[in-house]
């Protein structure tokens, strides 16, 4: 596949806001890259894969797993159109694949080596400068997600999370953009203990729910 079609939208992405068309396209005509189509549960790369790219999600969706012996999987982030992955790893002395990397649509995603990836850093100042901030981002990010996982209750991360979408858009009535199973594998624990955690807050007259949303009932109790 070619770069051509994706000129017009990777104009726009964060990283290459000060190239224009032409601009990229010299750029990567002269330099190695790779795109590349993924069906719905397609292994992008597994843990302990080389990482050698950095990776931006032209189309789709894509997340990173941890899979546990027993199976268990947590989802760690969730990648979308104009997103990266790898920009972590592919200059680091141990640039391998932590979790595992998983196509959860049908997508397309831009593969640039590790030495294409310095030379952009060398050529533009605005690429490294943003380049720096999504690793800042990511360093950031991962964090509150381990100290979430870590350091919270099954319950205290449903009321987060509700409490938050509540906010968010000042409804009482939550829609999922997301199945049980999606949402507990965020959550890093098993559909059942999530379905569990939901009754009894259903029971203590917090929450309601259905098959794709969830009524709050209480704001206060989520709030606390």
């Amino acid at each position: 596949m070619t770069i051509e079609p994706y000129i017009s939208y990777l104009v726009s992405n964060h990283l290459f806001v000060d190239f224009n068309k032409d601009q990229l396209r010299d750029f990567f005509s002269t330099s190695d890259y790779s795109i590349k189509s993924y069906g719905k549960e397609d292994i992008i790369f597994i843990e302990d894969d080389v990482c050698s790219n950095l990776s931006i999600v032209l189309k789709g969706e894509v997340e990173i797993q941890k899979i546990d012996p027993n199976g268990k999987v947590l989802t760690v982030a969730r990648f979308k159109k104009g997103d990266t992955f790898g920009e972590n790893l592919i200059f680091g002395d141990k640039n391998t694949y932590p979790m595992t990397v998983i196509s959860k649509s049908k997508s397309v995603v831009l593969h640039i080596p590790k030495a294409s990836v310095a030379l952009l850093c060398q050529k533009s100042s605005s690429f490294l400068n943003q380049y720096l901030r999504t690793l800042s981002n990511r360093a950031v990010n991962l964090s509150s997600k381990l100290k979430q996982v870590t350091l919270k209750t099954i319950r205290q991360q449903i009321c987060e999370f509700l409490y938050n979408q509540y906010k968010k858009s000042g409804q009482n009535i939550i829609k999922l953009d997301m199945s049980k199973k999606e949402w507990a594998d965020k959550l890093g624990v098993q559909r059942p203990s999530l379905s569990r955690e939901l009754i009894k807050m259903k029971e203590e007259g917090i929450i309601d729910y259905d098959k794709d949303t969830i009524s709050i009932l209480n704001s206060s109790a989520l709030k606390k």
